[in-house]
Parts: C-alpha cells; sequence; structure tokens
C-alpha cells in the first residue's frame, strides 16, 4: 500500500471515531424524568445504605439544582443546616400527595415542593 493510500485510510477512520462522539448517545433518550420514576429512585436511596447510582444522584441534582435557581429569584430560601436527606424528604412525601402529576417533570413538583416547605420571607 501506497503512503498517499495509508493516509487516506487513515483520515477515513479517524473521521468516523470523531463523527461518532458527536453522536447523541442512545441512554441519553431513554431517561425518564418523570416524578414517578424519579420519586421512586429518590425513596430508593433514602431507603438504601448503598452508593447512589446515576438516576438516584439525577434526583438529587435537580433538587439541587431546583433550589439552587429559585434560591436566586428569592423563591425558595433553605435555612442552614437542612441536609440532604430532609430535602429528599419534602419532595419525596410532596410528590406521593400529588398522583395525578406524577407524568409531570420531577423539577416542577420538586419546586413546588420546597417554595411550599421554605418560601423566602417577603419583606
Amino acid at each position: 500500500m501506497n503512503k498517499n493510500m495509508y493516509l487516506r485510510c487513515l483520515l477515513i477512520v479517524l473521521a468516523s471515531f470523531c463523527m461518532h462522539s458527536y453522536a447523541e448517545p442512545t441512554h441519553i433518550n431513554k431517561l425518564d424524568l418523570t416524578a414517578a420514576k424519579l420519586n421512586f429512585e429518590c425513596s430508593r436511596l433514602l431507603a438504601s445504605k448503598e452508593e447512589a447510582n446515576f438516576t438516584q444522584g439525577l434526583c438529587v441534582g435537580i433538587i439541587l439544582g431546583v433550589e439552587d435557581n429559585a434560591h436566586y429569584d428569592k423563591k425558595i430560601c433553605v435555612p442552614n443546616g437542612i441536609k440532604m436527606s430532609d430535602r429528599l424528604i419534602v419532595v419525596k412525601n410532596y410528590v406521593q400527595a400529588q398522583p395525578k402529576r406524577m407524568s409531570e417533570a420531577y423539577a416542577s413538583l420538586a419546586f413546588d415542593a420546597l417554595v411550599e416547605k421554605w418560601p423566602c420571607s417577603t419583606r
């Protein structure tokens, strides 16, 4: 094989690897971000002594992200010293009390739960 042919083959292989790395992973499209799925995973996290799995970590991340974002808008003001498990329990209990909203995004219900429990005082 001559040098030009070798370089062309190498470039084709490299280009195909690059194209593959930019393709969206199929597992991302299968994520279930509903209140039903994530509340189930958060409940399992609260009951378990094992390390969190990806979906349970996603549950925690959504709660913290909602809280952080709403704190800037002065909608949620969680007092200092409140543990993550306390946040999980508040959201879990709120979601369980909303059976008609289980197909909604978990983040929406997490927001409602945190605003209800720890609203910022209006002064």
